[in-house]
């Protein structure tokens, strides 16, 4: 069964059928929360159906998690690797 992840930091999720993470991928936070698919799916509205981008791709733009700051994200470049131009701090990765 596959373990679910989410960032609390940049709010990024995403699921791993083998692998354990102990840091997010996209900003590399370690303020992340773990779940099984069946808790997750407990938790969710939609009756059995998975919500959000649980390993369903890349964000769509990159957010500043200390001002809020938002661009767009560049295919294939982490948004961890640029850092916010209002305040300096690394963005990571949002829908």
């Amino acid at each position: 069964m596959a373990n679910n992840y989410k960032c609390n930091d940049c709010g990024f999720e995403w699921s791993s059928p083998e692998k354990e993470y102990d840091k997010c991928p996209d900003c590399q936070s370690e303020n992340i929360n773990k779940t099984d698919a069946e808790e997750f799916l407990k938790s969710t509205p939609q009756s059995g159906r998975y919500r959000g981008r649980m390993g369903g791709g890349p964000p769509r733009v990159c957010k500043c998690t200390q001002c809020g700051y938002e661009t767009s994200k560049t295919p294939g470049i982490p948004c961890r690797n640029d850092k916010c131009p209002e305040c300096g701090a690394p963005l990571c990765g949002a829908d």
